[in-house]
């Protein structure tokens, strides 16, 4: 009895082992063809447990999930500096002082002197505004009404030599005889004689003043100043009618003077 008994639970633990060797060899096999490492559940791991279980690793290359798109921030642009600079008053322009007689340059000129002295290159005062200012009158500039017998006038001076038949005695000299001509250059061709007035009557009187003569500038050819036109007459023996017609008005523009 004993040993039937034997046999049978020997034969049901055979049958048994031989069960689960025939699983373990199909589990082998299957894996084997699937080529993956039949995974082992340890007896503490729930079924919840493991599938929660995330594995990460390399992406699937034959995964068409999209590629992530990386937007960057746009970039500020810069803002230009400007710099506001204050508004500028405008300054007001320089005033030159009116001329007292048309025809100068700048400044004021007085063409009737008492007198009108020998000047040299260098000089100063009214007198040289005067030479400069009929300078001017006679075409010989422009020449700046400043007072100075400086370059520019000298260069005008100069051109007025250059019309002379031969080289001037003293250079840059500013005689009785340079003012007479200067000063007679703007006289017309009328004749002029005792009634006469106007422009032309002054500058024959500040051209005899200039010649030697004593006589008043007032713009009337009266006896006054027949009698100086005659004494001119006289020292240069052109007749003594006291006309101031074509050979006088020659002589004044020329230069000649009473002695």
């Amino acid at each position: 009895m004993q040993v039937s008994t034997g046999v049978r639970n020997g034969g049901r633990r055979g049958a048994g082992f031989t069960s689960a060797a025939t699983a373990v060899i199909l589990g082998l096999t299957l894996s084997a063809c699937s080529g993956t490492t039949p995974r082992t559940a340890s007896a503490a791991e729930s079924p919840a447990v493991a599938s929660s279980t995330t594995t990460t690793g390399p992406a699937d290359p034959g995964s068409t999930a999209p590629i992530p798109t990386v937007t960057a921030d746009p970039l500020t642009p810069t803002k230009p500096t400007t710099t506001t600079s204050a508004p500028t008053t405008p300054s007001a322009p320089a005033t030159t002082p009116a001329p007292t007689d048309p025809g100068s340059v700048a400044g004021s000129c007085e063409r009737t002197l008492p007198a009108y002295p020998v000047l040299q290159p260098g000089a100063k005062g009214p007198a040289v505004r005067t030479l400069q200012c009929f300078l001017d009158d006679a075409d010989y500039g422009p020449v700046a009404v400043d007072g100075v017998y400086g370059a520019q006038t000298r260069a005008a001076v100069t051109k007025v030599e250059a019309s002379f038949e031969g080289p001037p005695p003293k250079p840059g000299r500013i005689d009785a005889g340079m003012w007479v001509l200067l000063i007679s250059r703007t006289l017309g061709d009328q004749p002029l004689k005792v009634g006469s007035k106007g422009a032309e009557v002054v500058t024959l009187q500040r051209a005899l003043r200039a010649a030697g003569g004593t006589i008043t500038v007032d713009g009337s050819f009266g006896a006054e100043t027949k009698k100086v036109v005659q004494r001119f007459q006289q020292a240069n023996r052109v007749g003594d009618d006291g006309v101031v017609a074509e050979d006088t008005l020659f002589l004044l523009k020329m230069g000649a003077t009473i002695g």
